[in-house]
């Protein structure tokens, strides 16, 4: 009861001051209440409860934008980032200058010797002679062998002859394996053919590039003969001789060319 007397008492105070206050223009409203003489400060009443928020303001208009600001200096390197994957192979680029010639490099060793070779072609016919082709020789004949294997051949090829038995009148060239004519007449000429085994053997008489008669030995039956003979009218400087055909093959001393003067013009 006298809690309330007091509070009661203490609000009469409060409000008659402000009213006071509110209504004495000699008095600066300050926010407090001034003090008074004779009046008790003791007697200030419990602060009422905080009023209710007022309702917030309206947003203000936005404002202009500042001035740009000086450059700044540049950032330190930043470290380095991770390696990426390999990309795909470009195009090839163009094709660049000549190098330098290298080095010549250590001789190598040497090589085995190699097979003899296949006989080659016969050579141009040589210049005549000094005989006229008119002085007659009293004998004329000739028998030549063959003593070592022959093809198969990959080409016509000239039949050549490494032993000769009888060359009378000098008429047979141990060189080119041609017969060679120096007096006009009328000669017989044989020839013996024996092939490899199971090979077949071709082969003709010559008289200079014309093909006269050929021979056929059959590979089927073994070792395949073949035999010839051929009588021709020679003049001074025609040439006989035997060709072997393509891809026929030929034995050994088996194989022999023959021939004589039958008689002179």
């Amino acid at each position: 009861m006298l809690y309330l007397l007091i509070h009661t008492c203490s609000l009469g105070l409060v409000l008659s001051y402000a009213y006071n206050d509110y209504n004495n223009p000699n008095v600066i409203n300050s926010g407090s209440p001034p003090k008074r003489e004779g009046s008790c400060g003791c007697m200030q009443g419990v602060a009422g409860p905080p009023g209710v928020p007022g309702v917030p303001g309206m947003h203000g208009h936005r404002g202009e934008d500042g001035r740009k600001g000086e450059k700044g200096d540049f950032g330190s390197p930043g470290n380095d980032g991770f390696r990426g994957d390999r990309g795909p192979m470009g195009p090839p680029g163009e094709q660049g200058g000549r190098g330098k010639k290298g080095y010549s490099g250590p001789a190598g060793a040497k090589a085995e010797r190699g097979p003899q070779g296949e006989p080659g072609m016969p050579g141009p016919i040589g210049p005549p002679g000094g005989g006229d082709g008119t002085t007659r020789s009293k004998r004329v004949a000739f028998s030549v062998v063959r003593s070592t294997k022959l093809g198969p051949v990959m080409q016509d090829t000239p039949v050549t002859f490494d032993r000769i038995v009888t060359n009378v009148g000098g008429g047979f060239d141990e060189y080119s394996s041609h017969f060679i004519c120096r007096w006009n007449g009328t000669y017989v000429f044989m020839t013996h053919l024996l092939s490899q085994n199971q090979q077949d053997v071709y082969a003709w008489i010559m008289e200079n590039s014309k093909h006269r008669v050929p021979l056929h030995g059959d590979g089927r039956a073994g070792y395949g003969t073949a035999s010839q003979s051929i009588i021709l009218h020679l003049v001074y400087d025609d040439h006989v001789w035997l060709q072997l055909s393509k891809d026929s093959a030929l034995l050994n001393d088996y194989s022999t060319f023959s021939g004589y003067m039958l008689f002179d013009e």
